[in-house]
């Protein structure tokens, strides 16, 4: 038989009980916290990968177009951005902004499309792209995204030549 002494020895008390209780809980805690941050991070960095292959597929298009067409707004908004890029319904709010600048000359004008809700307006013509030997291609996606629908941002320059990079 145990006498009195020895069975507080081997039992817990309610404070040792509520302390262990206690640290359980703020684990579990703490793990379903870095939990949902884990998948916020995962949210934002599948939104940023998708907002990259839209700027990819795009810009590859315009690599693939002749020069006329690539100098040419009209032709640019009726044959390139009539449609949403593949990949982009996965993100909210999406305007693209395309810009086009002559590159190694003097001039400064600049021809620039927005493409958003389905439509696609020319902002800015610059007539005389067509003379250019190289111009410079700006292309911008903007969305809302993870964390808490902020707004972000993707860019991507390139620049192409009249007649390829050979010449």
């Amino acid at each position: 038989m145990l006498s009195l002494g020895q069975a507080r020895d081997r039992a817990f008390t309610l404070l040792e009980t509520v302390i262990a209780a206690s640290i359980s809980a703020l684990f579990l805690g703490s793990l379903f916290t870095m939990n949902t941050s884990s998948m916020q991070t995962i949210k934002m960095a599948r939104e940023v990968a998708w907002a990259s292959q839209i700027l990819q597929q795009r810009v590859e298009g315009m690599r693939i177009a002749n020069w006329h067409q690539v100098t040419d707004a009209n032709w640019i908004r009726a044959n390139f951005l009539n449609t949403d890029a593949p990949g982009s319904d996965g993100l909210k709010n999406l305007s693209e902004t395309l810009t086009l600048i002559p590159y190694g000359s003097g001039a400064t004008s600049t021809t620039q499309l927005m493409r958003a809700n389905g439509s696609t307006t020319i902002v800015a013509q610059n007539q005389s792209l067509l003379t250019e030997s190289a111009i410079k291609v700006i292309w911008t996606v903007n969305f809302t995204g993870a964390p808490n629908s902020r707004n972000s941002t993707r860019q991507t320059v390139a620049i192409l030549a009249k007649g390829g990079v050979a010449k």
